[in-house]
């Protein structure tokens, strides 16, 4: 897979607005998950940045592995919205989770070597 160079340049440039010192142990995972399934989302590359961000920080804190794997977990995900994301306004904390689990259904197909489904 191959981004274009704006997305590539936003995605390893991305600092999150609220740097957290748990960022440097998860950014490389952060910035891998994002890359790997900007191209096939419909959502903007910085939100996925941010909210792939919040969740690998609150995963971190919470104890869990800095695994993506882990960290795409239906429930993993559900336990961060109703959590982690307590400061946002609950439609939004919903749209986060929309975000996440698209991104998880992405990886999945491509994991798999098959196209994603269509919206």
């Amino acid at each position: 897979m191959t981004l274009d160079a704006e997305t590539s340049a936003t995605i390893t440039g991305y600092p999150p607005q609220k740097p957290q010192p748990e960022w440097d142990l998860v950014a490389g995972h952060v910035r891998m998950l994002v890359a790997a399934s900007a191209d096939r989302s419909p959502y903007r590359v910085e939100r996925l940045l941010t909210a792939t961000t919040r969740l690998a920080v609150w995963c971190h804190r919470s104890g869990l592995p800095d695994d993506p794997e882990v960290w795409l977990r239906h429930e993993t995900i559900d336990a961060f919205v109703l959590t982690g994301c307590t400061d946002l306004a609950p439609s939004s904390a919903q749209t986060y989770r929309s975000w996440l689990r698209h991104m998880r259904a992405t990886l999945a197909w491509l994991e798999r070597g098959e196209q994603s489904p269509r919206r």
